[in-house]
Formats: C-alpha cells, sequence, structure tokens
C-alpha cells in the first residue's frame, strides 16, 4: 500500500467560514423517506444514494438559506441531475444524447402527469432493464414540476439555458469516452468540458434566487464576473477530483478524473503513475485559481452602490459553494474520507491506495 496526500484546501479557506444549515434534519429525513419508499430502487442502490448524502451538500453549500421550500427545489434538483449523471456515465455517445434529450424534455413539458417523460422515462427505461417495478410517475415529476413553478424568472430562464449547456457536455464526455484511448485529451479540453459538465452553473442561478438578487444581465455578462464564475466551478471541480481519486481508482473508473489526465498529458510535465506529483499539481492548480479568483474580485470594477452591494452578495455565494462542496467530499460516505484520515498537525487528507 502506498499512503498519499492531498493538502488542507479548508486551510486556505478560513476567511470563509460556513455552517450547516438548521434544515438540514428535515431534509435528510424527508430524502431518506422519498429513497425508502421508491419501489424501482434496489437494496443496493438505496445505499448509493444514501451515502451521496445530497441533503448534506445542500444544506452545507445554501447555510444561510432560510426557505426550506427552496431548499427542496435545490435538492430535488440535484437528484435530477445526478440520476442523469448515473445513467450517462459510461453510456455512448448515441446513448448519452437519448438521456439527454429526455432531460430537457421533462422541464420543457413539466408538468406531465399523464405521459411519462425525462427522468421517469429515463429511470423506468433503466430500471426495467434490470427488471425491476416502477411505481413512481408522480415523484420522479413532481420533481421538475416543482421546480419549474416554484423558480420564477429571470432566475429560471438562466437555469434553463445553464441545463443546455450541462447536458451538450454530458454529450460531449461521452464522445471523449468513446475515443479509442484518452491520450488526445488534453488537461485543457477536460477542464473545458467538466466546466459545465459538472453542474454547477444551475447552483449558482439557485444562489441568485434564493437571495433574491436582482443583478442586471450585462453586469452578469461582464468578463470579470464571467471570470469569477469560471474560478469557482474550476476551484469545485478540481477539489472533486481531489476528493473522489480514491473512489474512483478503487472502482476502476478513474480514466475521466483531471488527475489521471494531468499524468497523460506531456504539457503537465508528470510521470506517468506518479499519483502523488499528480495530486500536488492539482492542489497547485487549486491554489492558483483561488489566487486569480481573489485578485479578479478585488479588481471589480464599481456598477453603482445597490448593484456593488448584490455583486458582493454573488461573490460570497460563490464562496459557499466551493467551501460547501469541499466540507461535503470530506464527510461524505460516499469518498470514504474520515477524521481520522487526516493529519493532526496540518490537516491534509491522507489515504491508501495500492
Amino acid at each position: 500500500m502506498v499512503q498519499y496526500r492531498i493538502q488542507n484546501l479548508l486551510g486556505l479557506l478560513q476567511a470563509h467560514p460556513t455552517a450547516l444549515n438548521p434544515s438540514y434534519d428535515t431534509m435528510e429525513a424527508e430524502h431518506n423517506s422519498w429513497i425508502d419508499q421508491s419501489p424501482f430502487l434496489t437494496d443496493a442502490h438505496k445505499k448509493a444514494w444514501k451515502e451521496g448524502e445530497l441533503p448534506l451538500l445542500t444544506s452545507l453549500v445554501f447555510w444561510e438559506a432560510s426557505d426550506l421550500v427552496q431548499l427542496r427545489v435545490v435538492l430535488e434538483y440535484m437528484v435530477l441531475v445526478v440520476t442523469l449523471e448515473h445513467l450517462t456515465d459510461s453510456a455512448t455517445p448515441l446513448e448519452a444524447r437519448e438521456w439527454v434529450n429526455m432531460f430537457i424534455n421533462a422541464f420543457q413539458r413539466a408538468p406531465c402527469p399523464q405521459e411519462l417523460k425525462g427522468p421517469a422515462l429515463l429511470l423506468k427505461q433503466y430500471y426495467q432493464s434490470l427488471s425491476i417495478s416502477t411505481n413512481y410517475t408522480e415523484t420522479i415529476f413532481s420533481l421538475a414540476s416543482r421546480i419549474m413553478s416554484t423558480v420564477d424568472q429571470p432566475y429560471l430562464s438562466a437555469l434553463l439555458e445553464n441545463n443546455l449547456l450541462l447536458v451538450e457536455s454530458v454529450i460531449k464526455e461521452a464522445m471523449d469516452r468513446a475515443s479509442a484511448t484518452h491520450e488526445a485529451l488534453t488537461l485543457d479540453k477536460y477542464v473545458s468540458t467538466r466546466r459545465e459538465s459538472i453542474g454547477l452553473r444551475p447552483f449558482l442561478d439557485f444562489g441568485r434566487w434564493i437571495w433574491k438578487l436582482n443583478i442586471p444581465q450585462d453586469v452578469l455578462s461582464h468578463p470579470c464576473i464571467r471570470t469569477l464564475e469560471e474560478h469557482t466551478i474550476d476551484m469545485v471541480a478540481t477539489a472533486n477530483d481531489l476528493y473522489s481519486y480514491k473512489k474512483e481508482i478503487l472502482a476502476h473508473d478513474a480514466e475521466h478524473n483531471s488527475l489521471t489526465i494531468s499524468m497523460q498529458d506531456p504539457i503537465t510535465g508528470l510521470r506517468a503513475g506518479d499519483r502523488q506529483a499528480a495530486i500536488d499539481y492539482a492542489c497547485a492548480r487549486f491554489k492558483q485559481c483561488l489566487a486569480d479568483f481573489r485578485h479578479c474580485s478585488d479588481k471589480l470594477p464599481s456598477f453603482g452602490a445597490d448593484v456593488d452591494t448584490q455583486v458582493h452578495r454573488y461573490i460570497s455565494i460563490m464562496m459557499d459553494l466551493v467551501v460547501g462542496n469541499i466540507r461535503w467530499s470530506l464527510v461524505c460516505r460516499r469518498y470514504q474520507h474520515s477524521q481520522s484520515c487526516r493529519d493532526a498537525k496540518t490537516g491534509d487528507l491522507l489515504f491508501n491506495l495500492d
């Protein structure tokens, strides 16, 4: 066994403390009840869904949100996105396109109580292929329907637009996987696709919706704001690749992880198989991204006093996404990192692999 070390990323973010949303216990109980009462899920699927701990992720990211209805909508959207991720994770480009079309149709046609579309049909076909009985139509469609009926404008339009970016990247990832090898997939190409496929942009929309930020579109489109959004997404994606690496290696499913790709891309200068160097390289990328985020934030022009206040709140939401995702990654059962895996002096995360 070889021990690997991930630097303490949370230690870099002490200037942005977060907490756990007080509604966590309620959301956790409701989510687990939904899982337990879903007859189309096998015991193995139920276990996997619970280990994902999506209510915890929601509660760590939107830790200051006070409206339980809004938190439920965020969680339900998360369920739909994770469902799409599971069903396209090893799909061919053609299969991925079919799943994607159904996902988009669910939002375009919601509410649709009589006709199975989108995630409901997607799940039906998937679980029927496993010879599992299904009885979930109302539950699945309530997810897309509640999102469409609860999120108001202009946030809903932005959410639907970012849905399209998400699904386009899902198809692109399927095409990348379908190539004979991953040698042609450079780190830059991976990061560009991953920036959309990780599905973070909709949660920026949710953040503005929850806080009712009326930031003008020309301000949201300002290069500095766009750059801050991309740095936010890149930090979350890089951290996720670091913390999920152990799980993916053990599952023989790490080919599409930036650590693996960085060891194949000549521009990084890393040796093939040097996992610790790849981990350190990813940590350095995270640090640089954080430094660029802070520099860009400090250099923001003024958009007027009222808008500036809202922009500063939006920047805080971005950091909540970063910190919340890292805190979740460190404690969720999905990635199997416990407190005992931390270096007591540095806070670095330690894990072993063959």
